[in-house]
């Protein structure tokens, strides 16, 4: 095994360790002992139990989810030449790979971590010790959100809970009085809740603002650079060409179905060929089976 796979599986561990010590010490020893019977506790502490084996499943498909690799059938060995005519036409190549030796399909990208090109590559997250790309960035998403739902709903029950023993003190109820290993782990609780919601809440606001723009982040850094150079009057306005619509720009990568957005489900697509808008270049390829045309904006990572 390689220090870098080793460093790998020690960081997803370490994520699987952190949800549990987060979401299971706070229940057995802070929040049960609050309820006065056991439906009222089953009532408030299912939606969490719920949530949390969400975060999981959602980050168990991320980390074994492979993100999409090019098919060594998208380009044999046949390219549609372009000369000088076709690029003023807005026609150009695919671009190429020279570490991985081989063309890239239209928003795929070369990731130094992992040495090969991903589909619709995002981001290499060590947190899942794999790249977020085509076929795992729902996953992805799905799990950010989880795990900001649940960090505030512990949260929730955390200021619940204080305010209640707070509350019986106040009255003169001594029997509720934590101990000083419960207050520690309600510090604990508090700060490792907060942490987690702010750092995971703040990259879930994020990617949700790209799954309504139909980016990916290495184009929204493309399109930050793309537009100082407008703003600068050194390249012609471009139009950014995947951004179909909001409403279509969630249900290309979450599904077609507002209902099972947020259920995990195998991402449909080969992560070759996307929707544009109209007016935007073209790519031409011939390949082993047919003439195909992608249509895509032409970026390099």
């Amino acid at each position: 095994m390689s220090s870098s796979s080793l460093a790998g599986r020690l960081y997803t561990v370490g994520v699987s360790l952190l949800i549990a010590s987060i979401a299971y010490p706070s229940q057995f020893f802070l929040f049960a002992p609050g309820f006065q019977d056991a439906a009222s506790c089953i009532k408030a502490l299912l939606p969490l139990n719920l949530l949390v084996l969400m975060v999981y499943w959602n980050y168990y498909l991320a980390v074994k989810t492979d993100p999409g690799q090019v098919p060594e059938e998208w380009v044999r060995s046949l390219l549609v030449p372009c000369n000088e005519e076709r690029r003023a036409e807005g026609i150009t190549g695919p671009r190429y790979c020279k570490t991985c030796d081989i063309y890239k399909p239209p928003r795929t990208h070369h990731c130094r971590y992992c040495r090969r090109c991903v589909l619709k590559m995002d981001h290499h997250c060590p947190w899942i010790n794999n790249c977020v790309g085509y076929h795992n960035y729902p996953h992805f998403v799905r799990f950010t959100l989880y795990v900001s739902v649940a960090s505030l709903y512990i949260l929730i029950l955390l200021i619940w809970r204080v305010r209640t023993i707070l509350n019986d003190l106040s009255h003169f109820r001594f029997d509720s009085e934590p101990t000083t290993a419960e207050v520690i782990l309600y510090v604990v609780e508090f700060a490792l809740a907060i942490i987690v919601l702010f750092c995971v809440g703040m990259l879930c606001v994020y990617h949700l603002y790209c799954l309504a723009r139909n980016q990916s982040t290495i184009e929204g850094w493309e399109r930050s650079k793309v537009n100082r150079l407008i703003r600068r009057g050194k390249i012609s306005p471009v139009k950014y060409p995947f951004d179909v619509g909001f409403y279509r720009n969630i249900c290309l990568v979450m599904g077609n179905n507002p209902l099972l957005w947020l259920w995990p489900q195998q991402v449909r697509g080969d992560g070759l060929t996307f929707p544009v808008i109209s007016h935007t270049g073209t790519i031409t390829i011939l390949d082993n089976k047919s003439l195909s045309k992608y249509t895509a904006i032409h970026m390099d990572a």
